[in-house]
């Protein structure tokens, strides 16, 4: 006859197995990642903004959920590049990113960057190739600007911290030019209401942007393959539009409401 008086320790054993098994799952369903705090309207400080709204919206769709981490731009690079985190939001796919970091087939959206100048100021050239020598350029630390910004033969590049910066040292002419993303600096230069001093010139490039997973993941291909499968379904219902018009509709209207 079988001994009863193990039963309820079997038993036991039995509910500790599962709770773990079910912790595990629960587990494997979140993911960590890492996004910045000063690339409006795409993510904002508070954790909120276009990237968020479609990564989150996205790996809800393969049940997946987004713990996520709003720190600066390039302490979120070194994070996903440590393993400290299984991704990195908004990073730019170039040369100097495409062997550090898993890339999923879908870009999250496009971006286009372009040089901005002090309009007392102007450039008067047409072509960042045409700038001329010593021109000093403020660009974002961390930050990527295209495989063309390192060909430049005539430039000095001032690495800053946040658009901010860039934006006053503009109008104090300790720059002679800032590349920013062209959406984001319409968010900065309408909440620093200097749009009748700042004013954009061309085009640096247009860059894909995405959500970039940590080599250092094991599982970090899979993740990648999840994430499309998720922006596959947004797209094919309808979702993925809805959520960069309503996104940048509010950020349109934001910025409108700034103007002086």
């Amino acid at each position: 006859m079988p001994n009863l008086n193990l039963l309820p320790r079997a038993l036991s054993l039995l509910l500790c197995l599962i709770s773990y098994n079910l912790a595990a799952d629960d587990m494997a369903k979140t993911i960590k990642l890492a996004a910045e705090d000063n690339w409006a309207p795409y993510a904002e400080s508070s954790g909120s903004g276009l990237s968020h709204s479609l990564i989150n919206s996205a790996f809800s769709r393969v049940g997946i959920e987004v713990d996520s981490i709003v720190v600066p731009y390039a302490r979120a690079v070194v994070m996903a590049k440590k393993g400290i985190v299984d991704g990195v939001f908004n990073l730019i796919k170039e040369k100097s990113t495409q062997d550090q970091f898993i890339f999923g087939k879908q870009a999250l959206f496009s971006a286009t960057a372009s040089f901005y100048q002090n309009k007392q100021s102007p450039l008067n050239v047409e072509s960042k190739w045409l700038l001329p020598k010593n021109t000093r350029v403020g660009v974002i630390d961390g930050y990527e600007y295209g495989d063309e910004l390192s060909e430049l033969p005539n430039i000095q590049v001032i690495k800053l911290s946040n658009h901010n910066q860039l934006i006053n040292l503009l109008l104090l002419n300790r720059i002679d030019t800032a590349i920013m993303y062209d959406l984001v600096a319409e968010q900065y230069i309408a909440r620093m209401r200097v749009s009748s001093e700042i004013g954009s010139t061309f085009i640096n490039h247009t860059g894909q942007v995405y959500l970039a997973f940590s080599k250092k993941n094991p599982e970090a291909e899979h993740l990648a393959e999840m994430l499309d499968t998720g922006l596959t379904a947004l797209k094919h219902d309808g979702s993925y539009q809805q959520i960069m018009t309503s996104s940048l509709e509010t950020a349109h209207h934001s910025n409108g409401k700034l103007k002086p």
